[in-house]
């Protein structure tokens, strides 16, 4: 197995209470490795234009997934990126590498409630 370098994902999680409260507006897609973002108060218009940005993977956890005992499970036909799906495609990798002898991290950042903790143990 070859070492890899710096591979970087990002997830989007589900509103929060909170922003169901306050009626947060989805301002983000994703598809495969790409992320698009648009302005709040663009969203609804035809003409707006996102801002597109390419990781290495964009994992969809928003929407489209059923709770099964705790665990959010996708629906079938959904686009949602369970724990399962996210430590395949990164969780095993690190710990590959490790298990070759290379030095890993994986690191989570983000502000207070972005879904770090979500995205780490679900």
């Amino acid at each position: 197995m070859a070492a890899e370098a710096v591979c970087v994902g990002v997830r989007v999680r589900p509103f929060n209470d909170r922003e169901k409260e306050k009626g947060a507006v989805l301002c983000i897609d994703m598809e495969g490795p790409t992320t698009k973002i648009w302005k709040a108060d663009e969203t609804d218009s035809k003409d707006a234009k996102p801002t597109t940005f390419t990781f290495d993977e964009s994992f969809w956890s928003h929407d489209g997934f059923e709770d099964d005992d705790g665990y959010s499970r996708p629906q079938p036909g959904s686009k949602y990126a369970d724990q399962a799906y996210v430590f395949e495609t990164f969780g095993k990798r690190v710990l590959d590498n490790a298990w070759a002898g290379y030095h890993c991290c994986l690191f989570a950042y983000g502000q207070t409630g972005a879904g770090k903790s979500y995205s780490m143990v679900g």
